[in-house]
């Protein structure tokens, strides 16, 4: 015998025709992402019931009387301006709701690649200077795109039987080096401050990785010791080539085509934005570049956003030093919100040694 429903019918019925009643206002059915809440979302919230409890009646109603949503009664939340009736009468205003992101705002200050190298100790000083800027500006998350050593010590492009071979580093110096740039963070982070840390590894990470795959007797030996340096200093790893998500906004040490190479060249915003569902924040390039691609449906915006490296000033490296880089040098604070990158901006090198540097103290 079928137990008796909790809900009665005409509760359900006006569960069912609060929610379509904000599909005719635009908000979006359930599946459909986008900002602002969903329908339901917004029927919970005009009824004073919490969002839970209105999702449990949609499902008994469904389950002990067949009645859901008519999802086909839905139009695009995004506002357009109506023509107005006539001169005298003004077209009403948009609905703030349904253009505001949903979710938490999330202050994120994202941090290109720091290529710290055993060979190059001027570098180390970044670290401090940046964690100086975020224990000011008290970010509630930060991420370092992947990219935070060159780990030259297992690089495949110099054989190990050529001249320039010679210059490679020991893993051991570089991993020395890697915690020596994580003392160098914390040195200048303050004490009461505990923002979550995130790396995004990158493909100079990933050379541990493929040293180990390539001599099996050592596998996991230098991956898992790099992954606890980070640790230790309350950084969490995230695995190379991962889209990682703030808020929806995915962040990665580059996009991924369909071969699984980087979208490179001038153009690999651009089509990576044709391919992407997500805004991406990524690095890897070296450069500063920003592209909002428009897009058709309830998501109007596709944000692609290069981040440049954290290098000091003016730094290239040397296999770039002979061509065009067009590379820039800082940090990038930004705000995430429900899948859309609502603030940006681009903070110097220069302005970070200027501001936080070890000068001041001189």
């Amino acid at each position: 015998m079928m137990a008796q429903p909790s809900l009665s019918r005409e509760v359900a019925l006006e569960t069912i025709e609060r929610v379509e009643a904000k599909l005719r206002e635009g908000f979006r059915p359930t599946g459909i992402g986008g900002a602002g809440p969903g329908a339901a979302s917004a029927a919970a919230d005009a009824w004073g019931i919490a969002r839970g409890t209105l999702n449990g009646r949609l499902a008994s109603a469904k389950l002990h009387y067949g009645l859901e949503p008519d999802d086909t009664l839905y139009r695009a939340q995004r506002y357009q301006q109506p023509v107005p009736r006539a001169v005298v009468q003004d077209a009403p205003a948009p609905e703030p709701q349904m253009s505001r992101p949903s979710g938490n705002a999330v202050r994120v200050l994202a941090i290109g690649d720091l290529h710290q190298d055993p060979r190059h100790p001027d570098r180390l000083h970044v670290l401090t200077w940046i964690a100086r800027y975020a224990s000011l500006h008290r970010f509630d998350h930060i991420v370092q795109i992947g990219d935070w050593s060159t780990w030259d010590s297992v690089n495949q492009h110099d054989r190990n039987d050529t001249a320039g071979a010679k210059y490679k580093p020991p893993i051991a110096r570089d991993m020395e080096n890697l915690k020596d740039s994580l003392a160098a963070w914390r040195a200048g982070i303050a004490p009461d401050y505990k923002p979550r840390q995130t790396v995004v590894l990158g493909n100079h990470e990933n050379r541990l990785e493929r040293f180990e795959n390539a001599n099996p007797e050592a596998l996991g030996t230098f991956t898992t010791e790099r992954d606890q340096a980070f640790l230790q200093y309350g950084w969490k790893t995230r695995p190379y080539g991962e889209l990682f998500y703030i808020e929806g906004v995915a962040f990665t040490h580059h996009p991924v085509n369909g071969v699984g190479r980087a979208f490179g060249g001038e153009t690999g915003p651009q089509r990576a934005a044709g391919k992407t569902t997500v805004p991406i924040v990524s690095g890897h390039t070296h450069k500063r570049q920003v592209h909002d691609a428009a897009k058709i449906g309830p998501v109007d915006v596709i944000s692609m956003v290069e981040i440049g490296c954290a290098l000091p000033w003016g730094v290239v490296e040397s296999y770039a030093k002979h061509g065009m880089t067009g590379w820039w040098h800082g940090v990038v604070p930004m705000t995430v919100h429900g899948g859309v990158i609502t603030d940006l901006a681009f903070v110097s090198m220069l302005t970070l040694e200027r501001d936080h540097g070890d000068r001041l103290a001189a």
